[in-house]
């Protein structure tokens, strides 16, 4: 058999075979200890929200989903250089655009303000820079945006002297709980999860003052993702909240 004869059987067989010629779907998604979006399980396993339904909607595509565990800032830089597919619940900031795509919030949410419960009657409608000119110590995550009046707050000098932001969520209940700070901002479903988890439900409210998240939603990596399957990610997601299955998703 000739050199070209040989090529030409071999370039037939593989065509012969149909598992070769399509590639499997798999999105890898980034994930850090953020409950209970993103959280480790009891018996060991990964889960909450985010990865639910991520798992949900990339099925339904015909796609597997994997996981990597990592910080924030490092899958950040995994997503720009397409190391990963995409992170769950990230802020759409300018700077991303140019190595990420979005698509819509899997959850509509918003940043809430909250205070002790005997606070609650004295926030009433204020705003949060009412409450700071007033004498108010209010405290936030470090790094995270909570919508454009709290940044309006941070790139004020005197108004940002005030506020005081923590590394991690925690400390800020307990601050809050010891008085070191009048109140805190957080995301609503976090919130609710981790006041239970700490036995300050009772203690520690929700105020009127809800800040609505900003554009954002699942960050997918320009590298391995077109705008076209974004968009079906789009669709699924419209089709899931019409079904009774996202309910059931939502409901542990």
């Amino acid at each position: 058999m000739t050199l070209r004869a040989a090529i030409a059987a071999a370039l037939a067989l593989l065509a012969s075979l149909p598992a070769a010629k399509e590639a499997r779907c798999v999105k890898t998604l980034a994930w850090s200890d953020d409950p209970p979006h993103t959280m480790r399980l009891a018996d060991g396993s990964v889960g909450g929200v985010e990865i639910v339904l991520h798992r949900e909607l990339l099925a339904t595509m015909g796609c597997e989903l994997r996981l990597a565990e990592m910080p924030f800032p490092r899958a950040l830089s995994e997503l720009r250089a397409g190391r990963v597919d995409v992170i769950p619940a990230t802020l759409a900031r300018p700077e991303r655009l140019a190595y990420a795509r979005f698509s819509k919030p899997l959850l509509y949410l918003h940043n809430v303000l909250y205070v002790r419960a005997e606070d609650v009657s004295r926030v009433g409608h204020q705003r949060l820079t009412e409450l700071v000119d007033q004498g108010w110590r209010l405290g936030g995550q470090v790094g995270v945006v909570y919508g454009s009046e709290f940044a309006a707050l941070l790139q004020d000098p005197v108004r940002a002297a005030k506020l005081e932001q923590v590394p991690y969520r925690p400390s800020l209940w307990k601050m809050l709980d010891h008085r070191r700070v009048d109140g805190g901002l957080v995301n609503q479903l976090t919130a609710a999860y981790e006041l239970r988890q700490l036995g300050l439900h009772e203690r520690v409210r929700a105020t009127a003052i809800a800040l609505p998240l900003e554009s954002g939603g699942s960050a997918w990596s320009r590298l391995t993702t077109d705008e076209a399957f974004v968009q079906r990610f789009d669709q699924a997601l419209i089709a899931l909240r019409q079904r009774q299955r996202y309910a059931e998703l939502l409901a542990p």
